[in-house]
């Protein structure tokens, strides 16, 4: 294998896997909802979601590499037909919006629980620096990714690894761990990883579709996605272990992995604090930028204009709280874009 090959390989697998590992997958929130409440169960539904985002993986970027994609628009349209496409789009916009009032939630929270400084002051100084970001320029964020990606994903090793190795962790306790029987995200542990992993596909195929024609070697396309896919299902493994073996303490806080860095040595507890922040900042621009860019385009609105009504609408609707709005935004999404999972999953084992 060429150094170029394992390049693109990292490549694939970085971008991938940084794609959907942002705040809520950090905090625990996320992963709580969609796993750690159906109990043993939960961990199954786990495997399989890791597995399918292996596999879907490889087929967006093959898709994308045979019909030379630029944008994410030509494969929805192709998986799910212009129309229902079109719509996709609608909903990946009105996505990033919920997305960014969850990131203002999330600073606020970190704010009240951490500081015990008012919920309001967080999300608000966090507004301000998305927007003042997005209205003077984005340069430096795409490094900026780069470089926090890895960070994130030490520091949930190292307060993951810290938490097994503190706590007796047995078969036992993972098999006969009782699912919740109220608030479930879907009916079913097998739904909901189903949900969980439609919504992050669709927001996953915005950057793997241009991504895709550029990768020339079909095998690193295949080993990086199987690499993001994996890096994925072992880093949600071990916060979903984590988390469940605190439980059901940990269902009560907000951010659960706060929670038990909280417990352990207090470096664990800062270095979780500086690059939980860092990610709600990435993410929350990712998106206001996104939303800010459609809504000048549908609109004719300036940028400032545009700006202005998403931070004041998204500060209105993050009083709602961080796991409320996680537990509400994303399995209305995960429904949502269910049909582009299903097609793709047909396609990949129905079309050349």
């Amino acid at each position: 294998m060429t150094t170029g090959t394992t390049l693109n390989i990292a490549r694939i697998a970085a971008t991938y896997a940084g794609t959907i590992m942002g705040a809520g997958f950090a905090s625990g929130q996320e992963l709580t909802q969609f796993f750690v409440v159906y109990g043993s169960m939960g961990l199954a539904g786990l495997f399989v979601t890791g597995c399918l985002f292996c596999w879907l993986g490889i087929h967006i970027l093959e898709l994308s590499y045979n019909m030379k994609a630029t944008s994410y628009h030509q494969l929805l349209y192709y998986v799910c037909g212009k129309r229902i496409g079109f719509l996709l789009d609608i909903i990946i916009t009105l996505f990033l919006f919920g997305v960014l009032t969850i990131m203002l939630a999330g600073a606020g929270t970190l704010c009240q629980d951490t500081f015990n400084l008012p919920y309001v002051l967080g999300s608000v100084l966090m507004a301000l620096c998305l927007t003042i970001t997005t209205l003077y320029g984005l340069q430096g964020i795409t490094t900026a990714n780069i470089i926090i990606t890895p960070l994130l994903t030490v520091t949930i090793i190292i307060i993951g690894c810290f938490s097994l190795s503190h706590h007796q962790l047995g078969l036992t306790l993972l098999v006969s761990l009782p699912p919740q029987t109220v608030d479930l995200p879907a009916p079913h542990w097998l739904l909901a990883g189903l949900l969980y992993l439609s919504y992050n596909l669709v927001m996953s195929a915005a950057v793997l579709a241009p991504l895709g024609p550029c990768i020339a070697q079909r095998s690193a396309r295949i080993l990086g996605s199987i690499a993001g896919g994996l890096l994925l299902m072992l880093l949600a493994g071990l916060i979903t272990v984590v988390v469940m073996i605190h439980y059901p303490a940990s269902l009560n806080y907000e951010i659960p992995m706060l929670y038990i860095a909280s417990s352990q040595h207090s470096l664990h507890q800062t270095g979780f604090i500086v690059i939980f922040v860092t990610a709600i900042y990435t993410t929350g621009l990712a998106s206001l930028y996104g939303c800010a860019t459609k809504l000048t385009a549908a609109t004719g609105f300036s940028t400032k204009r545009s700006l202005l009504v998403l931070i004041s609408l998204s500060l209105v609707f993050s009083h709602i709280g961080f796991s409320d709005l996680i537990a509400i935004i994303f399995p209305i999404f995960g429904y949502a874009t269910l049909w582009f999972t299903c097609r793709l999953l047909y396609l990949s084992f129905f079309t050349k």
